[in-house]
């Protein structure tokens, strides 16, 4: 199978759903919801997935895994920031990359489910053009698209509430994590 490069999206640039602009510190006021596409680089180089296992050294209900990644731009190259948080395994429930999943377990064989918290920080003065966090919560899994609700923000996103829809890419090494926020 040939490596896939870094997945170029039809966003060409952090664009508000009504043409409008922004500015830092003053938040999302525009009359429809700003929509960002950016990506969590969960490859090799991309930052830190630190699993707290649990006894038995396989994917299991209740293990935890934290990471701190880049937070990369809609070109899937551009670092914007940071990606941050952390996983609760709820549903381990078919072979996953790690291919260390608990064997015999009745649950969903199609995909493994974590209940998750992250970050995305942006960077101050960054090329995103945007300072602040975005903070969401919910139910990911790790195929397919997953709806996560944005139940906080701080700085340009101050107030925010919203979808963050993610879509875990596979990459030569590690996957890419396209997220795509539509942010009030």
């Amino acid at each position: 199978m040939m490596c896939r490069a870094a997945v170029m999206f039809a966003l060409l640039g952090v664009a508000t759903a009504n043409g409008h602009g922004h500015g830092h510190g003053h938040g999302h006021h525009g009359h429809g919801p700003l929509s960002l596409t950016t990506f969590a680089d969960g490859r090799p180089d991309g930052g830190i997935r630190q699993s707290a296992d649990g006894e038995d050294g396989l994917d299991s209900p209740g293990d935890v895994f934290v990471f701190d990644q880049k937070l990369l731009g809609d070109d899937g190259n551009t670092v914007i920031g940071r990606n941050a948080g952390y996983c609760i395994r709820t549903d381990p429930g078919m072979p996953d990359w790690s291919g260390k999943d608990a064997p015999n377990l009745p649950d969903d064989a199609t995909n493994n489910w974590g209940q998750c918290t992250w970050t995305l920080t942006f960077y101050a003065d960054g090329p995103s053009g945007y300072e602040g966090t975005i903070q969401v919560s919910g139910r990911e899994g790790d195929v397919g698209t997953s709806d996560i609700a944005i139940v906080g923000g701080t700085g340009d996103f101050k107030g925010a509430w919203g979808v963050l829809s993610t879509t875990p890419e596979p990459q030569c090494q590690g996957v890419l994590f396209r997220q795509v926020l539509e942010v009030h």
